[in-house]
């Protein structure tokens, strides 16, 4: 299985926590997680649509992908959602995914007070 790269919202405490479990699970080493908000992770990729990723959680393997899909392609490397992934195709595949995503993106907060574009400590 290809590497997975992925950007998540490092000004964001859930997406932070997020990445970190997904760190912590990925037993086979198949995902890249780089921070959004970190211009050294983001000049290396020209084609990240950074408006985009900063609504929701952006990943690449041959394309950019964003939002329920990226966290398809995320829980897809993780063998332990493995079991999940009938489910989660149907999801994606019906747009639900994405719905239910945006709602959770919408919801989430952004803690820009404590970080800059090249560090956020939570």
């Amino acid at each position: 299985m290809k590497k997975l790269t992925i950007f998540y919202d490092n000004w964001c405490p859930n997406c932070t926590r997020f990445n970190k479990i997904v760190e912590k699970l990925d037993w086979f080493k198949l995902i890249d997680s780089k921070q959004l908000r970190n211009t050294q992770d983001t000049q290396q990729f020209k084609n990240l649509d950074l408006e985009l990723a900063r609504q929701q959680m952006a990943s690449y393997t041959n394309h950019w992908n964003y939002g329920f899909v990226s966290i398809f392609f995320i829980l897809s490397r993780l063998p332990i959602f493995w079991l999940f992934l009938p489910i989660l195709f149907i999801l994606k595949l019906t747009g639900i995914g994405q719905l239910i995503y945006k709602e959770l993106a919408i919801k989430r907060k952004i803690i820009p007070l404590h970080c800059d574009e090249n560090s956020c400590k939570l």
